[in-house]
């Protein structure tokens, strides 16, 4: 087991509305009884019994791309509110921040359309990038070799998204600096680590070399020889004996399945694997821990309910949809 840090008082307060919220939260049953429910009509009408009630009129006829946007903001408003509660927002930036990157996405297009509401990057930010004025970038962009502080317009869409992984990526690494907590640092680690497989396995199916990642996704710290010798080493089952540890043993278990999307069963798997391991925080008192199992657990709650709603609009076969159920944190 990690070791937690103490009980601290100031987290008293965030910690004790913690307490109540978690009242709420899901049992799998629920879920699997959303997914046996025969009409769609009944599905989102269950929805009156979950955390998304505040966001559904009754009697509304909703697409599945509305109630997706629906649950994405139900996630960023609980989010934001337990931030607000925080002595420290790392934990829920934790979780916060991948929006930022999308958002600077957009800006690095000249778009001011900024789809994600804003937590780190304010809007005066993005749109002062969206305008030309790259002073503006983040430090972890600008920490890329391959940034030369000129024009963005003269870098590849496709360069720059590597870029932006990279970036993204750091950002996490500097919360793992940022914090004492050997669970939050852990978690970080290997969310960075999964995230990093993720992002060359794709590469690897689209035929693009990885050669273009060496290039444009450094530096990641300690974890930047991980970029070069899962580059140099032929074949994804062989990665195992690099990335080694839990990940690693998921990722062989996935190259064994003979499923379409490997990488999707993945993903999938290392996010149980990341819930059971932050799920310890919840036994933290007050603490930053136990706002990082919260949100995790309640992202989480989000995605099975998003998963459930749109996989039954979309006519997805039942049995799939268990078995993409991530766990629940009850």
């Amino acid at each position: 087991m990690i070791p937690r840090i103490k009980n601290r008082s100031n987290w008293g307060f965030v910690s004790g509305r913690i307490s109540v919220l978690e009242s709420g939260f899901l049992p799998k049953e629920f879920f699997l009884n959303m997914i046996n429910t025969e009409k769609v009509d009944d599905v989102i009408a269950l929805l009156q019994e979950t955390s998304v009630k505040d966001y559904i009129s009754p009697g509304t006829v909703w697409l599945g791309e509305d109630l997706g946007t629906i649950f994405d903001r139900c996630f960023n408003d609980m989010a934001f509110s337990i931030r607000g509660d925080c002595p420290v927002s790392l934990p829920v930036d934790i979780f916060l921040i991948k929006n930022d990157y999308l958002n600077l996405k957009t800006a690095m297009t000249g778009k001011k359309s900024f789809v994600f509401p804003p937590c780190l990057f304010s809007i005066d930010m993005l749109s002062s990038i969206a305008d030309g004025d790259y002073s503006d970038l983040p430090p972890s962009f600008k920490e890329s070799p391959e940034w030369s502080g000129t024009e963005i317009f003269d870098i590849s869409p496709g360069n720059l998204d590597i870029m932006l992984d990279g970036a993204y990526l750091r950002h996490l690494l500097f919360f793992s600096r940022q914090t004492e907590s050997e669970l939050i640092k852990k978690y970080i680690h290997y969310r960075v680590i999964s995230h990093l497989i993720i992002i060359l396995w794709r590469a690897l199916n689209q035929g693009i070399s990885l050669k273009r990642y060496q290039q444009y996704l450094p530096p990641l710290g300690d974890l930047t020889h991980l970029i070069d010798e899962l580059a140099g080493i032929g074949g994804i089952e062989n990665w195992r004996s690099i990335i080694g540890g839990e990940v690693g043993e998921l990722l062989f278990e996935c190259c064994e399945y003979e499923e379409i999307d490997n990488i999707s069963v993945f993903d999938y798997r290392v996010m149980n694997y990341l819930s059971r391991l932050a799920h310890d925080g919840a036994y933290q008192t007050a603490g930053p821990e136990r706002v990082l199992a919260f949100i995790l657990g309640f992202s989480i709650e989000i995605q099975n309910l998003k998963l459930i709603v749109t996989g039954r609009i979309n006519r997805v076969d039942p049995n799939f949809l268990k078995n993409r159920l991530k766990d629940c944190y009850v």
